[in-house]
């Protein structure tokens, strides 16, 4: 049917809405695709709380209505809290940041609530929702073509809204972490936001926990040179420390 991530993503959810639930094997066939790539279509969806990954495919979860974010939330919930944290310290007043749409940017999020001399730019809509009742001027939505797989604004429209800006400090995420192509994506237009706020942003900090380690995306968004400072839940293996070390890149985990 198609191999463009967008469109399987946004034929996933059609059909889990129709039906309650999605099989591997059906999809692979209708896309022309490999059981792994429907995998991870289906885990990065399970991952922003549209479905429920069951043995040989997904179900439609069970949500508790009006609560978008805490849904997002819940997969390795405590891990990305403690990254929250300790992305928090990073925090400085005066300056301007952009968090991107990744649910590791709720948790820290929250902490920008009450910061208002930290101008905050953010794409996801659930953080334009959490920092909402903030009696200030200091968060910026950037806008774009919604995609609501996503919960975020995406396309040309966000690109150059990000591009007439420079940023002190870009919170990005990314879906995987592979040894050898660095950190990846499953959508394009994601990637393209991150790569954008690399060349924007005098310094990148990727916040990912420790569950994207050793798995593969679509996309390669960011070698390990384009990172700056890695926020993680646990020591990376060896192997991705080596690699991060030659990148130069400064590691905290908690």
């Amino acid at each position: 049917m198609t191999d463009h991530p967008q469109a399987r993503l946004q034929h996933i959810l059609e059909e889990l809405a129709k039906h309650g639930r999605v099989t591997v094997k059906e999809l692979a066939t209708e896309f022309s695709v490999s059981p792994e790539t429907v995998r991870r279509d289906l885990k990065q969806l399970e991952m922003e709380g549209h479905l429920r990954c069951i043995y040989g495919g997904g179900v439609t979860p069970r949500r508790d209505a009006d609560q978008p974010i805490s849904q997002r939330m819940r997969v390795n919930a405590r891990e990305k809290a403690k990254i929250a944290t300790l992305a928090a310290r990073e925090l400085r007043d005066h300056t301007k940041i952009f968090l991107d749409s990744g649910t590791t940017m709720l948790a820290l999020s929250r902490y920008l609530v009450d910061r208002p001399l930290i101008n905050i730019y953010t794409n996801s809509l659930d953080i334009i929702q959490t920092l909402s009742g903030v009696e200030s001027n200091n968060v910026v939505a950037v806008g774009g073509v919604l995609r609501p797989s996503y919960r975020a604004f995406l396309g040309t429209d966000t690109l150059n809204v990000i591009r007439e800006h420079l940023f002190d400090i870009a919170f990005v995420s990314a879906v995987t972490v592979d040894v050898n192509l660095g950190f990846m994506d499953l959508g394009e237009d994601e990637a393209l936001v991150r790569r954008a706020l690399r060349r924007h942003a005098k310094q990148v900090v990727m916040l990912a926990d420790s569950s994207k380690f050793g798995r593969q995306g679509n996309f390669c968004t960011y070698n390990f040179r384009d990172v700056d400072l890695l926020i993680t839940d646990a020591p990376p293996r060896a192997d991705f420390l080596e690699k991060l070390e030659e990148a130069q890149v400064k590691v905290i985990y908690a």
